[in-house]
């Protein structure tokens, strides 16, 4: 039987808790959680794990024809027929007759070429390629899962930071009010930061739909009700990990499940030919068993005793009509006869087809030229996969140092607000430079949030590349 199970996924921490109304119970779920519900509910997953046990049960000897067919038939018939038979030992008149026979067969395969062997070998390889299957779809839901999960949490960050920014807003926004009470703004200025205020109010009114959105597309992954709601426990950090492609190679060459079920297709292939040049091998069959049958017949028969007896005259002595010459007999009366047989039987049977058209012959070749066109298939898949798999590591690069470079202008564009909040409050700098600040801190604390995504995205390609979501485990 086998089993799949998730591996740990590197990059996961604890996440900072995001308030939400009291009204609305919450589950924690971190990211190892959200796999392992969503491998469990997910349709798709269970389609496939179904379809997996469906070849389990198939992969059998009995499937494969090692096994004797055994058979038992059975059968009742009757007649009703009326006879003036020209056979002198033939029953005359009415006859009911009917009978019950059995019949008990069991063939056995001696030899057919070898097929009963190869047959097995390609009901493993079907049972295989459905688990390899079930691994593909698995590993999809898994990096489609991890995507949703980091996007709600990018929707999360970036709601935290519209929040931060919708504070500074209003506070600005209440103390140019105040300094207009005193004198020192005009209407010029409190509208200025009105508008400001309103704007950041409606960023995050919209940030706050596109949250929602992303965790109803977790729960849709999850096969989970809609309406669910959860406390994402994971936090958005990127580890930082650095790849070697060599290392990647390796990892990819022995576990991508694309590739391992590229080659079980093969191996299904280089079977099937093999299969096809069976079918020109000579078949030798065994068939032995026991038959057996009660049988009943109603007819006219001569009593045994008793009976009605008739006198007949059969001549006259001496040709002498006086002196008659009689037969006395006894009359043919209805009589039900039974009577059974049984016997047993053991044959052989030589089947070896000579020809039938090429159909053989052209059968082997076809299956030899899909064998070779899997052979391509699958290098074709290998060139495929090596490509990918240089492209998303340059990604991967490329998007380390975009998070590197993001979290330093997120650091610079923090103290820059800071600095900027001081030197407005002190009269050194003007509302609209402050907001120009304001909004390099937003633009900044967004970009970081996406750059770590980006990075954990493509950090997810390439596991899925190298086979590390899944590890199918067989026990025998």
């Amino acid at each position: 039987m086998r089993n799949l199970r998730v591996l740990s996924w590197t990059g996961v921490v604890i996440l900072l808790g995001f308030s939400m109304p009291a009204s609305m119970a919450q589950q924690k779920l971190s990211l190892e959680d959200a796999i392992a519900l969503g491998l469990k509910n997910n349709f798709d997953v269970q389609i496939e794990l179904l379809t997996a046990e469906n070849a389990r049960q198939n992969n059998t000897w009995g499937q494969a024809g090692l096994l004797p067919t055994v058979s038992l038939n059975g059968a009742q018939n009757n007649s009703v027929v009326q006879r003036k038979p020209a056979n002198p030992f033939a029953v005359a008149g009415r006859n009911i007759s009917d009978n019950v026979t059995g019949q008990l067969d069991i063939q056995f395969t001696l030899f057919d070429g070898f097929s009963v062997r190869m047959t097995k070998k390609q009901l493993d390889q079907l049972e295989r390629l459905s688990y390899g299957n079930a691994s593909f779809v698995m590993e999809g839901t898994t990096e489609a899962i991890i995507l949703a999960y980091y996007q709600a949490l990018v929707d999360q960050e970036n709601l935290k930071t519209l929040q931060t920014n919708l504070g500074l807003s209003k506070e600005r926004y209440e103390f140019v009010k105040l300094r207009k009470q005193l004198g020192g703004a005009i209407t010029f200025d409190v509208l200025q930061e009105q508008n400001n205020y309103l704007t950041d109010s409606a960023n995050v009114l919209q940030q706050g739909i596109r949250y929602k959105n992303a965790l109803r597309n977790l729960n849709l992954l999850l096969s989970d009700s809609i309406e669910a709601t959860y406390e994402l426990t994971d936090a958005l950090v990127f580890g930082n990990e650095s790849y070697t492609i060599d290392d990647l190679k390796s990892r990819m060459a022995s576990s991508n499940t694309n590739l391992r079920n590229q080659f079980i297709n093969q191996e299904i292939l280089r079977t099937t030919a093999r299969l096809a040049r069976a079918n020109m091998s000579p078949s030798l069959f065994l068939n032995f068993g026991a038959t057996g049958s009660l049988d009943r017949l109603n007819a006219q028969f001569r009593p045994q005793s008793g009976g009605t007896p008739e006198t007949v005259t059969v001549g006259f002595l001496n040709g002498d009509s006086n002196q008659p010459v009689v037969n006395t007999r006894f009359l043919p009366e209805y009589q039900t006869q039974t009577g059974n047989s049984y016997g047993g039987f053991a044959n052989l049977t030589l089947r070896w087809t000579i020809f039938n058209g090429g159909q053989v012959k052209r059968a082997m070749e076809q299956a030899e030229i899909r064998e070779k066109i899997g052979q391509m298939t699958t290098d074709q898949v290998k060139l495929s996969l090596q490509f990918d798999l240089v492209s998303t590591l340059d990604l991967y690069n490329l998007r380390r140092q975009l998070v590197s470079i993001a979290e330093t202008k997120l650091q610079a564009a923090q103290l820059n607000l800071q600095l900027a909040n001081e030197r407005y409050k002190n009269g050194a700098l003007s509302a609209i430079d402050l907001r120009i600040v304001q909004e390099n801190y937003r633009t900044a604390a967004l970009e970081k949030s996406q750059a770590i995504f980006n990075a954990l995205a493509s950090q997810a390609s390439l596991t899925r590349l190298t086979g590390g979501f899944i590890r199918v485990n067989r026990q025998r």
